[in-house]
């Protein structure tokens, strides 16, 4: 499934205009973009947000420094989790290194370690949120969904990915709700 044209209706320009540079720049740094999570779903429900995640193969926090040197964003990061979040005006954009996770025991902060795409879904809390657009030039648009997200999102099913999530991380139950 493409969303090429959600994605160009549904964010405005200077975000869009943003995502895509920020894909362009990943790139050249030999990495690739991709929206995940939230945004992915609330697009395909067609609820806007402006707040966006986005993960990287790649370095997130140099390219997060990188863009902030040439836009007017505010940069926070978090290197320990290969994190940065860009603050603009009316928005926020999460940036995140690909990884995987570890937790040393429930309720832990987890210990990470740069990873794939895949690593990165399947560490996630539900199959809704453990889908993924992307922005690379050569499969801009696509959706990639490997825990059939949007089938339960049709369906209006929760799932966790593992038996583990709640544990893992209690909040997920709220955030279940």
């Amino acid at each position: 499934m493409n969303l090429v044209r959600q994605i160009e209706e549904y964010l405005p320009r200077q975000l869009l205009e943003l995502v895509k540079n920020i894909s362009t720049q990943a790139d050249k740094l030999g990495g690739r973009a991709y929206l995940v999570g939230g945004v992915v779903r609330d697009l395909l429900l067609g609820c806007p947000t402006f707040d966006l995640d986005l993960v990287i193969e790649g370095d997130a926090v140099k390219l997060a420094q990188q863009i902030a040197g040439i836009s007017q964003a505010k940069l926070v990061m978090h290197p320990r989790f290969g994190t940065a979040k860009l603050s603009y005006g009316n928005f926020t954009l999460d940036m995140a290194t690909a990884r995987s996770e570890v937790y040393a025991k429930p309720g832990a902060l987890p210990t990470v370690a740069p990873g794939t795409l895949n690593n990165d879904l399947s560490r996630r809390d539900f199959s809704i949120n453990a889908m993924a657009i992307s922005l690379a030039p050569n499969n801009y648009g696509e959706l990639l969904d490997p825990y059939q997200g949007n089938y339960d999102l049709e369906h209006h099913l929760i799932r966790i990915l593992h038996p583990k999530s709640f544990s893992d991380d209690a909040t997920r139950i709220l955030r279940a709700i």
